[in-house]
C-alpha cells in the first residue's frame, strides 16, 4: 500500500533488434519509454536521429479502417451481446497472428466497400425520386417532354406560384390580339405547371402579360418521350435499386459472423499503435538505437530475463532527487484500497516520494458514503448489483475499480442502515400498518413513528437531528486530525521538525485544548480539572504559533505575521470541520425523500403504495448514489487531501498489451 519504487532504464541495442525488443517489452508490460533529453540539433549529437513515422501512420490507418467496419456492422448487423457479455479469452500468440490480422483487414475493407456501394445506391435512389417528383406534374399530359412545337407555333413549358389565380392568368393571356392558349398540367406544393402554346409573334406579349403573375419557363433538358413514360422507367429503376439495396444490406449482415475477428484485429491494431508511438520516442543511428525509460524496481528480475535474450547494453539506476518530478507514479494497493486509485487519478497522482493517499482515504470514503446513504435496502441493491456486474461482465480498469468501490460502499450503507433502522426508508413500517400485521412482527414498535425491524435503532435521522449533527462533526474531526497526523509524519521524515511542532502540533493543542476547556466541565462526570488541563494545552498551542513564526522569519516581524497565520488557521480548520455537516444533510435528505414517497403511496391503499414506493425509492436511490459520491469525493479532495497531499505525479503508462474486446491469457514460457 504505497507508491512503487521506480528505476531509470537506459539501453543501447543493435537497430535490427529494435522491433523484436519492443515487442518483448510490450509483452512484459512494465517499461515506460520516455524521450531522452537530447537536443538533436546540437552538433555533439550529430548522427543521431528519430525513427520515421510511417509505421505509426499505417497502424492508425488500419485502426480507423477496422473501427469503421465495426461501426458499419453495428448498423447493419447489430450484435446481441447482452448486458453481461463476457469478453473472449485468447493468447498473445493469437492476438499477434499476422494471418488472422491480414484476413481481418481484408474483411474490414470489404465491409466498407459494401457500405460505400450501399451509400451510392441510396444517393442514386434519392436522385431518381427527385427526378420523378419533378416529372409527376406533367404526367397528365400526353406531350413529349422534348416537344418544342413548330417554328410558327412553339410550345413552352411554364410554371406559376401554386396560389396564383389561374383563371385570371388565362384571361390576361386570352386576348383578341394575342393568338395563344394555356394548357393546364399538374402542381406540387409550390408551383402550378402549364403549357403555353402561341404564335411565335405573340411570345413576347404573352410573357409580358404573365409577368405580374410570377410566371417562368421550365427547362426539361435531357428527357424524351412523355412524362408518364419516363416515370415508368424511373419506377422500374427505383424498384431495381431497392432490390440491390436489400442485397447489399444482406451482404453486410453476413459479415456479422466476422465481428469477433474484427474486434480482435482492433485490439491488435491498438498494440501496433502503442508500439509505434513508443518507437517514436527512441533515438537511433544507422546501426543502433537508444532507449530511455522507467520501470518498477520489483520487476527488475523479469526485465533482466527478457533483455538477456538480446545483444544489448543496459543499466538500471535509482532516481535522484532532481529526477523525482519526472518519475512516473504507480500505486500498489490491496483489494480494499486499490479501487480508490480511480479517485486519486481523477484528482491528481501523488508526487514521487510522497504518501499514497488510498489507504488513508478508503476507510473514510466508505464510512462517509454509507453514513449518507444509511439504508439497508439501498445497500443490499448496491452490493448485489455490483457483485453481479463484476462476476458476469468482468470489467477492467476504471470500471472495475468503480464497481468494487460501490460494492464496499453498499456494505457500509447496510451497516449504517442497521443503526438507523432504515429499509427503503420506513417502507416496512408502512407495509405492516397497511396489512395490519404490525402486531405479528417480533419487536415491532413505532412509538416515534420510525421503522424498527427486529431491533430498536440506535438513532433515526429525522428524529435525532442533534445526534446526526454531532456524529457528522466527530467524523470530520477524526479525518482532519488524521490528515494533520500524516502531515506531521511527513515533515518529521523530511527533517522539518520546526514546522511539524509549530504548525500541525500547535493546532492540535489549540483545537484539543479548546474542546477540553469548553466541553470538559460539561461532560457528565467531568471536573474543573479537565477544563484547567484544556486551558493549559490551549495556551501551549497559542505560544507555539508565534514562536515558530519568529524562528522561521529570523526577525521580529514574525511576531506580527503569525496573527495572519492564526486567522487563516482558525477560519480554515473550523470551516473544514463545518463542511462535514453535509454528511448530516445528505443523510436526512435521503431519509425524508424516502419517507415522503412511502407516506404518499400509503394514502391510497396497498397496491398504489407498493407502486409509488418502488418508483420513489428507485429515484431516491439514483439521486443518493450521485449525491453521496460527489460529496464524499469533495470531502476527500478538499478537506482531507489539503492537509498533507503532495500532488503533481504523472501516472505510470508502460508499453503493454492493452485490449478492449478480448482478455489475454498468460502463456507459460
Amino acid at each position: 500500500m504505497a507508491i512503487v519504487k521506480m528505476k531509470r532504464l537506459r539501453l543501447l541495442a543493435p537497430r535490427p533488434d529494435r522491433e523484436e525488443l519492443l515487442r518483448a517489452l510490450q509483452s512484459l508490460g512494465c517499461v515506460e519509454i520516455r524521450e531522452p533529453a537530447i537536443d538533436l540539433s546540437d552538433p555533439a549529437w550529430e548522427g543521431l536521429g528519430k525513427p520515421d513515422h510511417a509505421g505509426l501512420e499505417k497502424a492508425r490507418e488500419q485502426s480507423l479502417t477496422l473501427n469503421a467496419a465495426l461501426d458499419a456492422l453495428r448498423r447493419y448487423a447489430p450484435a446481441k451481446d447482452g448486458l453481461f457479455a463476457r469478453r473472449p479469452e485468447i493468447t498473445e500468440g493469437e492476438l499477434f497472428d499476422d494471418g488472422a490480422y491480414a484476413a481481418g483487414l481484408d474483411a474490414a475493407r470489404q465491409v466498407l466497400e459494401g457500405e460505400q456501394a450501399l451509400a451510392a445506391k441510396g444517393a442514386e435512389r434519392s436522385k431518381l425520386l427527385t427526378q420523378k417528383a419533378s416529372l409527376e406534374p406533367w404526367s397528365c399530359l400526353d406531350v413529349a417532354l422534348d416537344e418544342e412545337g413548330s417554328a410558327a407555333v412553339p410550345v413552352h413549358f411554364c410554371s406559376v406560384p401554386v396560389k396564383t389565380d389561374f383563371a385570371a392568368l388565362e384571361a390576361a393571356v386570352d386576348r383578341d390580339d394575342v393568338p395563344a392558349q394555356l394548357v393546364r398540367a399538374g402542381s406540387d406544393r409550390e408551383l402550378r405547371y402549364f403549357l403555353l402554346i402561341c404564335h411565335h409573334s405573340a411570345v413576347s406579349a404573352c410573357y409580358e402579360a404573365m409577368r405580374p403573375f410570377g410566371a417562368s419557363r421550365v427547362t426539361l433538358r435531357g428527357w424524351t418521350g412523355t412524362a408518364a413514360e419516363n416515370i415508368a422507367k424511373l419506377d422500374n429503376r427505383i424498384a431495381a435499386l431497392e432490390r440491390e439495396t436489400e442485397q447489399c444490406r444482406a451482404d453486410l449482415a453476413a459479415f456479422g459472423g466476422k465481428r469477433d475477428a474484427l474486434r480482435r484485429c482492433v485490439d491488435r491494431a491498438g498494440q501496433e499503435i502503442g508500439r509505434e508511438e513508443n518507437r517514436a520516442r527512441l533515438i537511433d543511428t544507422d546501426t543502433a538505437f537508444v532507449l530511455d525509460g522507467w520501470f518498477p524496481a520489483e520487476n527488475q528480475g523479469e526485465l533482466e530475463k527478457v533483455l538477456g535474450n538480446f545483444q544489448c547494453a543496459w543499466e538500471a539506476a535509482e532516481p535522484t532527487q532532481d529526477e523525482y518530478p519526472q518519475v512516473p507514479i504507480k500505486l500498489k494497493n490491496n483489494p480494499v484500497t486499490g479501487p480508490f486509485t480511480a479517485i486519486t487519478e481523477m484528482y491528481s497522482m501523488p508526487a514521487y516520494g510522497s504518501v499514497d493517499p488510498n489507504p488513508l482515504m478508503a476507510p473514510f470514503f466508505i464510512a462517509f458514503f454509507g453514513f449518507m446513504m444509511n439504508d439497508i435496502g439501498y445497500g443490499v441493491l448496491m452490493v448485489l448489483g455490483t457483485a453481479l456486474f463484476l462476476a458476469k461482465a468482468r470489467p477492467k480498469g476504471t470500471m472495475r475499480d468503480m464497481m468494487a468501490m460501490f460494492f464496499m460502499c453498499g456494505i457500509s450503507s447496510v451497516f449504517w442502515g442497521c443503526l438507523t433502522g432504515s429499509f427503503f426508508g420506513d417502507f416496512l413500517s408502512k407495509l405492516f400498518d397497511l396489512t395490519g400485521s404490525a402486531a405479528a412482527v417480533p419487536g415491532y414498535h413505532d412509538a416515534a413513528g420510525s421503522f424498527i425491524w427486529f431491533w430498536k435503532p440506535l438513532f433515526t435521522p429525522i428524529n435525532d437531528t442533534i445526534t446526526v449533527m454531532i456524529g457528522s462533526m466527530v467524523l470530520g474531526v477524526i479525518q482532519v486530525f488524521t490528515g494533520m497526523a500524516v502531515s506531521v509524519s511527513m515533515k518529521l521524515r523530511q527533517g522539518q521538525v520546526l514546522d511539524a511542532v509549530t504548525q500541525e502540533m500547535a493546532w492540535w493543542c489549540i483545537l484539543i485544548g479548546a474542546a477540553l476547556a469548553i466541553g470538559g466541565p460539561m461532560i457528565p462526570g467531568g471536573s474543573a480539572a479537565l477544563g484547567t488541563a484544556g486551558m493549559v494545552i490551549l495556551v501551549l498551542g497559542v505560544v507555539l504559533l508565534p514562536v515558530g513564526s519568529i524562528i522561521r522569519s529570523k526577525s521580529a516581524l514574525g511576531a506580527v505575521t503569525w496573527l495572519w497565520d492564526a486567522y487563516q488557521g482558525i477560519s480554515g480548520y473550523f470551516s473544514d470541520i463545518l463542511s462535514y455537516l453535509r454528511l448530516m444533510a445528505l443523510m436526512m435528505a435521503g431519509s425524508i425523500i424516502a419517507s415522503v414517497f412511502n407516506t404518499l403511496g400509503s394514502v391510497f391503499g396497498l397496491v398504489p403504495f407498493i407502486i409509488v414506493a418502488i418508483i420513489g425509492n428507485t429515484l431516491n436511490l439514483v439521486l443518493n448514489l450521485l449525491g453521496c459520491y460527489v460529496h464524499t469525493m469533495r470531502l476527500q479532495c478538499l478537506e482531507f487531501f489539503g492537509r498533507f497531499y503532495q500532488d503533481g505525479g504523472k501516472p505510470f503508462r508502460p508499453l503493454a498489451v492493452e485490449t478492449k474486446y478480448v482478455d489475454i491469457l498468460k502463456e507459460e514460457h
